[in-house]
């Protein structure tokens, strides 16, 4: 058997007046009490125990690295039991957090134990288990009342000028005085000055990446790392190892380097989500001569210019095309260029903005892209089907299974009501001296075990009455709504795509949302058949 412990703590941890995170809630503390747990509980003292950690995290999404490993590890059949704090500690988000704990888990035959809430999945009919959604509903109000007011603190803090941002632009370093003010990165400062140069001067901006790569200018990512930085998640170190035509557009338009502060450009739609949507200028907050300018302002205006084919590229890629930033190379790993002209194609451009790497610079259709991408839709969608009609088939036995054991549990009830009279009149004949207390012994201890035989019996046939019903499962309906699709939306793309990576030799390997979920529960039903045909 093997044990999983979840621990987590965040910034939402702390005190917003202090900062200081309560000790209660620390990463040490959760994993004594978690291990304590385990080694006081017989059924769980013998199993494996495997530690996942999310420091830093926030609870209100399950983008994790640690969450999402625990989960794969779930999906490939390879964890038991999940031991956390307490529900916060899993996730904030009390819709999500319901659906693991009410229809994964149980669906995948995983235990779920918070300890502080004294829930147990493994006794249904607990008591404590009642109020769980009650919890998880507050949890969430919690994180969107403390988002609220994270965000208006913030918002006032930039109105003022600060630097909110926990990692510096390239081209800048935090003063170690004020961290929420910019000092000029010297070396870095150099290379974007040449970067807006060069852009005025008419260089376009892949021009410019090409030039960057070939001198041997490190790369903000390498730059960074080299310089020490290693503290993740940050989109910049995440980035390309070498310079970009599209890196490069993002830093002609950053506004930082002629010395503005700028908050606001994007905001997450849904709480805890790391989707994040673009707010109107409008909107922003932007504050002039906040720190030392690296590139003077007529050279910025005179640069953006060269901005002008960028927009241009993004408009023919199209807002509505449903397979942009999808279509990944597979020997470089980065993202390939549509071009709009002869009914559209896509190439990787990596090879003319860095020699080093061996990409094929074929144009692959985008017809070929959409068709398999929808026949491989189709592929789950039909699974989908089939996974549903097993489990209405499933749903309609265990239907019949309940009104047998109903019919059985009246019966025991009957049973057990006549051995508890039998017990009470053999008590009455040994107090009025009908029988001695050798007969009353022997007779009283047949009668209780049966009692308690039956007692066992009635409480698995209430346990197997009050199972939940399979309701339909999300992932499943999500896959059947687009069953029979003949064209790829934007919208569908944006549900159930991930990405298209496609090899030098013509292969495409297509990675879709939910798919492995959709393994998952056939691998699940196979392995019950398989269970069935053996009994």
């Amino acid at each position: 058997m093997r044990t999983a412990i979840y621990l987590r703590i965040s910034s939402e941890d702390a005190d917003l007046r202090t900062g200081e995170k309560d000790e209660s809630e620390s990463i040490s503390n959760q994993r004594s009490l978690l291990r304590e747990y385990v080694s006081s509980h017989a059924d769980l003292s013998g199993s494996e125990i495997l530690e996942f950690c999310d420091d830093g995290w926030s609870g209100t999404n399950f983008e994790r690295p640690a969450v999402k490993e625990l989960l794969e590890q779930v999906r490939r059949g390879q964890i038991n039991c999940i031991l956390v704090k307490d529900l916060s500690r899993f996730g904030r988000d009390y819709l999500t957090v319901g659906d693991y704990i009410s229809r994964v888990f149980p669906f995948l035959g995983v235990r779920f134990i918070s300890v502080n809430d004294g829930f147990d999945s493994s006794n249904p009919l607990d008591i404590d288990s009642l109020d769980t959604s009650f919890r998880t509903l507050i949890y969430d109000l919690y994180s969107r009342d403390l988002s609220r007011r994270v965000k208006s603190a913030k918002k006032a803090r930039a109105e003022r000028g600060a630097f909110l941002s926990p990692y510096a632009p390239y081209g800048y370093v935090k003063d170690p005085e004020d961290k929420n003010h910019l000092l000029v990165d010297t070396e870095a400062a150099e290379v974007i000055r040449r970067i807006f140069q060069m852009a005025a001067d008419g260089a376009k901006t892949w021009q410019i990446a090409a030039a960057l790569n070939g001198e041997g200018v490190s790369s903000p990512k390498n730059y960074k790392v080299e310089a020490g930085c290693t503290r993740m998640p940050w989109r910049s170190i995440q980035e390309e190892n070498f310079w970009t035509a599209s890196l490069v557009a993002k830093f002609l338009r950053d506004e930082r380097y002629i010395g503005k502060a700028v908050y606001g450009k994007r905001s997450r739609d849904i709480v805890g989500s790391t989707h994040t949507v673009k707010i109107s200028r409008n909107d922003w907050v932007i504050v002039p001569d906040r720190h030392e300018t690296i590139v003077p302002e007529a050279l910025f205006e005179k640069a953006q210019a060269c901005m002008r084919e960028y927009r241009e590229y993004e408009a023919a890629s199209g807002s509505g095309n449903p397979l942009k930033r999808k279509v990944i190379c597979g020997v470089c790993g980065h993202a390939m260029q549509r071009d709009s002209r002869k009914n559209g194609s896509y190439r990787c451009v990596t090879k003319r903005l860095n020699t080093g790497f061996d990409c094929s610079e074929d144009r692959i259709p985008e017809s070929d892209i959409l068709d398999a991408v929808i026949d491989t839709i189709q592929v789950y969608a039909q699974y989908a089907v089939s996974i549903d009609r097993l489990l209405q088939t499933r749903q309609a036995q265990r239907q019949l299974d309940r009104k047998q054991a109903q019919r059985q549990l009246q019966t025991l009830q009957s049973r057990k009501a006549r051995l508890d009279k039998r017990l009470q009149d053999l008590y009455e004949g040994l107090v009025e001296g009908e029988i001695s207390r050798e007969s009353f012994a022997a007779q009283k201890k047949a009668l209780t075990a049966q009692a308690e035989e039956i007692s066992h019996t009635v409480l698995e046939l209430e346990r197997k009455i009050s199972g939940s019903d399979d309701n339909s499962n999300a992932v499943i309906e999500q896959f059947k709504s687009h069953a029979g699709i003949t064209a790829l939306t934007k919208e569908i793309s944006a549900d159930l795509l991930q990405s298209v990576t496609i090899y030098p030799d013509g292969r495409m390997d297509i990675r879709l949302n939910l798919a492995d979920e959709i393994k998952a529960l056939m691998e699940t039903l196979r392995r019950e058949s398989c269970t069935a045909q053996i009994y």
